[in-house]
């Protein structure tokens, strides 16, 4: 079975162009069996590849010590396969609060968000998800019973950008099988099987139902559906773009406009798809999450003369102006204001507007263990600096305008943070909670993110100063 299992991958990862040689993977784990079978599909293909590959696991501060224990279990699976793991805590609970979006969309937001930070330090250029052939039917009956068109029945796209699904074409049960084959471990989320979720109740009840009294290959007949859907709803959106001139005034990462009047137009069913594709640009994947209502209602605003605003599904809203029609990720209304703390060391320093205490400790030079400690590939929240190349105080505050610094790894070169967070595609609204460390001699770390080239340990360093960023608790 494994054979035959690892050769439909190779299929799936060669006809969907989802790896060349020498590419660096980042592969998200979070314990459960389909995640953990993908790294362990990706370790059988990384020598035919030359892949570099690294695990990226995010705690999202829900389930208390059960998910400590997942963080343990995926660590010790990075240190048994000699893989580089990346870790981060996100306080989802608060995060929830903050934005008022549902347990499941804001966790998911918060995951892709972190799966993108860290891609960009390890410089991966593929992100790989263990989505199955079952993620795929279960998607698609949610967006049926939610009223979605024909692009959002077409499921989960195997590729997307730097995102690729190797197991797409896998079901759940020929994943179980490899892994019982192979006696690999893996946990269980208990959250899966709580069938408050929509997700759940598909998976637990709707599907077996209609497999029982209806169609007992209920599962390959809907994927084969799939298929058939994305290859013509792709079809479609080529053929669309070709045909029809852009629409598109504007773009930035956060916002797109649109000429109304040369959207209004064309015809009906291409308003529909231009429109989607401008959300897609601001949202990526959480645009499957519109219904056939979102769209129309913001068509409506292509209405002679009608100014007005629509407010959709993750942080989106559509809004004409004159002849503008724009889709806009909606700014927060809280906003940070500035701060500067000085720093303690050693010793503890809170900085309550990033939610996080910063810990210090002077280590002897000589005695110190000169690997890469301070490499945030190592722990994102953990750096160390020379301290012969800086002097005291430090202080932690928010960023300022005309902020720069020297990305380790990048030989010194200036870069401002700003053009940083542009390039790492931190959003706007998210920027401001960032802190640095900083001395009299510039910044010596976005926290949690990159540290400064010109502070980093030699091996001549004789005192060193390790600072610790530890989330404080909601």
């Amino acid at each position: 079975m494994t054979f035959k299992l690892i050769q439909k991958v190779r299929g799936t990862v060669a006809r969907y162009h989802m790896l060349k040689e020498g590419d660096t993977v980042l592969v998200g784990v979070s314990s459960g069996p389909d995640s953990v079978c993908l790294l362990y599909l990706l370790k059988e293909l990384r020598q035919e590849y030359s892949l570099s590959l690294h695990i990226a696991h995010l705690h999202h501060g829900f389930r208390g010590s059960e998910a400590d224990e997942d963080m343990r279990f995926v660590r010790a699976i990075g240190e048994s396969l000699g893989i580089p793991l990346h870790v981060e805590y996100a306080d989802i609970p608060a995060y929830l609060k903050k934005t008022g979006l549902s347990k499941q969309a804001g966790a998911r937001k918060v995951r892709y968000e972190f799966f993108s930070r860290a891609a960009g330090e390890t410089g991966a250029g593929r992100i790989a998800l263990g989505h199955t052939a079952d993620d795929q039917v279960e998607t698609l009956l949610i967006r049926l019973l939610k009223g979605a068109g024909p692009h959002g029945l077409s499921g989960i796209p195997p590729v997307r950008d730097k995102i690729i699904r190797p197991l797409i074409e896998l079901t759940r049960e020929e994943v179980m099988g490899f892994l019982s084959e192979r006696n690999i471990r893996y946990r269980i989320d208990s959250s899966n099987l709580s069938k408050v979720y929509l997700r759940n109740k598909i998976r637990l009840d709707l599907i077996p139902y209609l497999a029982k009294e209806y169609n007992p290959n209920i599962m390959s007949t809907l994927m084969r559906n799939l298929t058939i859907l994305r290859d013509e709803d792709t079809f479609l959106d080529k053929y669309i773009q070709r045909l029809y001139p852009d629409v598109v005034i504007s773009r930035t990462a956060e916002s797109i406009t649109l000429d109304a009047l040369r959207l209004a137009s064309l015809a009906y069913p291409v308003q529909r798809r231009r429109l989607r594709h401008a959300v897609e640009s601001i949202a990526g994947e959480d645009a499957g999450a519109l219904s056939f209502r979102h769209i129309e209602d913001s068509l409506a605003l292509l209405e002679k003369d009608k100014t007005g605003e629509v407010h959709l599904p993750h942080d989106l809203r559509v809004r004409r102006e004159g002849e503008v029609l724009g889709v806009y990720l909606r700014p927060r209304t809280i906003h940070t204001p500035p701060y500067t703390y000085d720093v303690a060391i050693p010793g503890d320093t809170p900085i309550p507007e990033a939610g996080m205490t910063i810990s210090t400790v002077i280590l002897d030079g000589p005695s110190y263990d000169k690997g890469d400690k301070g490499f945030e590939g190592k722990d994102r929240y953990r750096a160390c600096f020379d301290m012969d190349k800086f002097s005291l105080p430090l202080v932690v505050r928010s960023r300022r305008p005309g902020d720069h610094f020297c990305p380790r790894g990048m030989g010194g070169k200036r870069k401002k943070i700003k053009e940083y967070f542009i390039d790492l595609k931190v959003l706007r609204r998210d920027r401001e909670i960032i802190p640095v460390l900083a001395s009299a001699e510039g910044i010596l770390w976005i926290i949690g993110h990159r540290t400064d080239e010109r502070f980093k340990v030699t091996p001549a360093a004789e005192k060193i100063l390790q600072v610790t960023a530890f989330k404080n608790a909601a």
